[in-house]
């Protein structure tokens, strides 16, 4: 630590200035300095005096400085011989507050350091816990990807088949709402034609009568069929198919077999105008098996068979005379019967 050049003592960096040409330190008090910014180029008294260019008064001025700073050398001497232990206390003090402000920031650090420690830890063991419950989860899909692998093959078909036989059951209840329906179809389309009137008159040429109390309902279903096959533009439309339910079953049973009997019937013997057209009386099906029947006859026609027929809901082929009638119930019978 400096020492000012004037009274001995020690001084601070803050309350000091230093001569530009002797490079000595001084308080500002003892050299008259206001505090602040010192002026460029300060100067000291004795540096001052030396650079005078007098040179009588240069030699009683140096004789002079040389008293002064006798004199001022000799005052701080015994200053300094007196406030010696009382700064060497105040440094003490100041060194062993700063020591004290150390230890007491070292503390907080330690402090903080081992929260962030507990901190860490903590976070390490919810890491682990995390780890170890995705492992346990990755356990649990392995097992149930492989039970699906081993199980799959048999649920799936299981399911097809039960779906397969719901369908089945499904479709027979809906053939049995049918069986007091009868279909006609191929009959000509008329406009403002009775269908009542005209179901009539086909029992009647079928050789039965049919009261108005006999028939729930007759009308044309579905939506107009083009016969892409016709060349003339007005016969171009295929006629809808008529259904009729009637009020009994046996009703029903009695004019198919009618029907069977007298086949060949057109629309000519039921007196409607136009050309003659074949049409035919047969049993309503449901969609399903209609089209089933409509797959046996085209592959009993590649197969060289010859009678593809309904009965009550039930598709039979025969090959030929006195051969056993095969019943169809899916497109699987369909398969085995006609192309095996």
């Amino acid at each position: 630590m400096p020492k000012c050049g004037y009274c001995g003592k020690f001084l601070s960096n803050v309350d000091c200035v230093r001569c530009s040409k002797c490079a000595n330190n001084y308080h500002r008090a003892c050299c008259s300095v206001p505090t602040g910014t010192t002026p460029q180029g300060w100067a000291c008294q004795g540096c001052k005096v030396k650079t005078k260019p007098d040179p009588t008064s240069s030699s009683r001025a140096s004789k002079t400085l040389c008293g002064d700073m006798s004199s001022e050398k000799s005052t701080p001497q015994s200053d300094l011989s007196e406030n010696t232990p009382t700064t060497n206390n105040h440094m003490l003090r100041e060194f062993m507050q700063e020591i004290r402000d150390l230890r007491s920031e070292l503390s907080k650090t330690r402090t903080e350091i081992a929260d962030c420690r507990r901190e860490i830890l903590d976070f390490k063991a919810e890491l682990h816990s995390c780890g170890a419950r995705l492992t346990a989860l990755e356990d649990k899909v392995s097992t149930l990807e492989t039970s699906c692998e081993v199980k799959s093959p048999g649920n799936v078909e299981k399911l097809e088949n039960t779906i397969t036989e719901l369908k089945r059951q499904l479709n027979e209840r809906e053939q049995e709402s049918l069986h007091n329906d009868l279909e006609i179809s191929g009959l000509p389309e008329e406009k403002n034609e009775n269908i009542l009137h005209v179901t009539g008159l086909i029992a009647v040429k079928l050789g039965m009568k049919l009261e108005d109390r006999d028939v729930v309902f007759a009308e044309r279903v579905g939506f107009p069929r083009r016969n892409r096959a016709a060349e003339d533009a007005t016969a171009s439309l295929r006629p809808r198919a008529i259904v009729v339910r009637l009020a009994r079953r046996a009703l029903r049973d009695d004019l198919l077999r009618a029907a069977r009997v007298r086949r060949g019937l057109s629309s000519a013997d039921i007196s409607m105008p136009g050309e003659p057209r074949r049409f035919y009386v047969n049993e309503r099906l449901t969609r399903l098996n209609r089209q089933l029947f409509g797959m046996a006859r085209e592959a009993a026609s590649r197969a060289q068979w010859k009678y593809v027929w309904t009965r009550n809901g039930n598709i039979f082929a025969r090959k030929d005379d006195g051969k056993v009638a095969e019943r169809i119930k899916n497109e699987n019978d369909i398969k085995k019967i006609f192309i095996s």
